[in-house]
Formats: structure tokens, sequence, C-alpha cells
């Protein structure tokens, strides 16, 4: 089973990432993206494991609402990590 992943250009030093990764769900395809990039897990999850506020997981297109990590996914679909920036 292939995921298509693409990582917002913050997660890995200004540069957009795209991969295919495995899982049946968002959190073990980002599992699986932490294998080659483990640096990245403390710019998504905070330090009790849950997504910090300003990650935004898409799948196909379209946000998934509460629960990200629990989100199933099948062979095809896409996974978009994005980060909000703000500033003044």
């Amino acid at each position: 089973m292939s995921i298509k992943a693409t990582l917002h250009p913050f997660l890995n030093d200004g540069i957009e990432t795209k991969m295919d990764v495995e899982g049946n769900t968002v959190g073990e395809c980002i599992k699986s993206i932490l294998k080659s990039y483990p640096a990245m897990e403390k710019k998504l999850f905070d330090k009790h494991g849950k997504l910090k506020g300003y990650v935004e997981i898409l799948v196909n297109g379209q946000g998934i609402g509460t629960n990200e990590l629990a989100y199933g996914v099948k062979d095809g679909d896409s996974i978009s990590i994005l980060i909000f920036l703000s500033g003044g």
C-alpha cells in the first residue's frame, strides 16, 4: 500500500518534501515519515505526543477534523502536513 505524503517546507529546512509512506492511519503514516526525518517529531508533536496546534493534516486535500492520528487512509490516498505560521 502506498500513500503520498507532502510535507510543509518548515518541516524540512525550507524544502517541500514529497514521499511515499506506509500505514493504515494518518498516525502510522507519520511514524513512517519520522523514520526518515526523526528531527521532525519535535516540530509536529508536543511533550504529550499530541499534534501541535499549528499543524494541520489534509487527506486528499480535505481537512479531517479532530483525532487526526486515528484517521484511516487507504492505498492511493494523499496526506499533506501543513504548518500555520503567524506573525505580525
